[in-house]
């Protein structure tokens, strides 16, 4: 289904960590996958939330990046998001670039969500950008520290990542 152009079914897809990334990017370890949620309200904007996993991968060049999604059927992106960002800030962080809304250019649903910004912490300084479409949301954090470089990407490039990994990652149930 990656790269296709077709719309899928409600609830028909969701996130992989595979062994590899576009952009050169190896798995550090196994991703940590939850697919065990009691029955009970649905977090907010999902009609069903089917599972999670966090993962972690680095490039041969230094660069790392961090990876949290989710999936099962979402009703409302809009609400998806918002909850997603209200759980990425810190007391700790602020915001030197806010999350932005950029162009998804999701093939499986043309009315997904992509926003990237800049986050600091202490001395972390990283891009990131959250996806959200009616089947899977998911962040990816890319820390300009960590890759030898004192900038960080620019929205355009970490929004070119993101939907690039989004992509690698989507797969049908």
């Amino acid at each position: 289904m990656a790269g296709s152009s077709a719309v899928a079914a409600p609830g028909s897809l969701r996130l992989t960590a595979p062994e590899s990334l576009p952009g050169g990017y190896r798995a550090e370890s196994p991703a940590k996958v939850r697919t065990d949620y009691p029955a009970g309200p649905q977090p907010a904007g999902y009609g069903s939330f089917d599972g999670s996993l966090v993962a972690k991968y680095t490039a041969d060049s230094g660069g790392t990046l961090t990876i949290g999604g989710a999936w099962g059927t979402v009703t409302d992106p809009d609400a998806v998001a918002t909850s997603a960002i209200a759980a990425m800030q810190s007391p700790r962080g602020t915001w030197t670039m806010p999350l932005a809304d950029v162009d998804a250019r999701d093939p499986r649903d043309p009315q997904g969500r992509l926003k990237c910004g800049v986050s600091t912490e202490s001395l972390l300084v990283e891009s990131v950008c959250l996806w959200v479409d009616h089947y899977t949301a998911g962040s990816v954090s890319f820390p300009a520290w960590v890759e030898g470089n004192p900038a960080t990407l620019d929205q355009a490039d970490a929004a070119d990542r993101t939907r690039r990994i989004r992509d690698a990652m989507t797969v049908p149930k």
